[in-house]
């Protein structure tokens, strides 16, 4: 079994229109390499207005409700609805908004997944994936969505940039699963609903885990106490420095200093008008 490295239970916070549960903090991002936060953010229309990206990939799950987005890169944008799921390439540079119809809430878990340096200079683009289209793995008591990468053969249609795994796992009272993790990877756990136990370890949801990273393939051992469901995520470490601030995830200090003042004096688009 995979060791647990750290557990904790994710306090709610509310304000600015959000309930907002900080599942991984911008805190030590060569510690959550690949990863830089997840969210998991439930906000009312206007919240997020245009707002730029740079360097890394946001990558959202629609767990309630439903959004539409804008953004620089198609010039129109489009609506996602519970269940569907998108990686968006910020790349080099692409301003975006991510709104609820007026009146309605949303709720996603949104993770910011790092790129390499080279990467970080490719254009921006969008990958949608319909909950329709979701790979579903059917396990004893219950079954595995593979939103990106692979799990035990089940594969995501997403093409990947930085080698991740996103997938939910939703197990019956009583069903037992071996989560399979990849030699290196990075990995984390988080409680959506119900009860479990996560390697003999007693968890519910809003609890979060954070496992030790080794140099073979492993498991998490998952026990259902009551019907519950949780989400994974599992990525390649990139082993670059990072500097992130705000919107911006970069390489260096200078870095990040130049993506500040391209937004403010209009040429983060390459002079292209939005």
């Amino acid at each position: 079994m995979l060791g647990i490295h750290t557990i904790q239970s994710i306090p709610l916070q509310r304000g600015d229109g959000r309930n907002l549960r900080y599942v991984l903090q911008l805190q030590d991002p060569m510690k959550s390499d690949p990863f830089i936060i997840l969210a998991d953010d439930k906000f009312a229309h206007n919240t997020f207005a245009d707002h730029p990206h740079k360097g890394m990939q946001t990558v959202t799950y629609v767990l309630e409700g439903s959004l539409t987005h804008f953004d620089s890169k198609t010039g129109g944008g489009g609506r996602l609805t519970e269940g569907d799921f998108q990686i968006m390439t910020a790349g080099r540079g692409i301003i975006h908004n991510e709104n609820p119809d007026v009146g309605e809430e949303v709720r996603v878990l949104q993770l910011w997944v790092n790129l390499s340096s080279k990467n970080k200079k490719q254009p921006g683009n969008y990958q949608d994936l319909p909950s329709t289209d979701v790979p579903v793995k059917d396990i004893a008591g219950g079954h595995v969505k593979v939103f990106a990468g692979d799990v035990d053969g089940t594969t995501s249609p997403l093409e990947l940039v930085t080698p991740f795994v996103f997938a939910e796992v939703h197990l019956e009272k009583g069903a037992h699963y071996d989560f399979p993790v990849q030699a290196g990877f990075n990995t984390y756990l988080y409680g959506l609903d119900g009860a479990f136990n996560i390697n003999g370890e007693a968890l519910k949801a809003f609890d979060t885990v954070h496992f030790d990273t080794v140099d073979h393939a492993e498991t998490i051992s998952i026990d259902a106490t009551e019907d519950m469901t949780l989400v994974i995520f599992s990525g390649e470490p990139i082993k670059e420095p990072v500097e992130a601030q705000g919107p911006f995830v970069m390489n260096t200090k200078e870095e990040l200093h130049e993506a500040f003042v391209s937004y403010r004096n209009g040429t983060f688009l390459e002079g292209a008008p939005y």
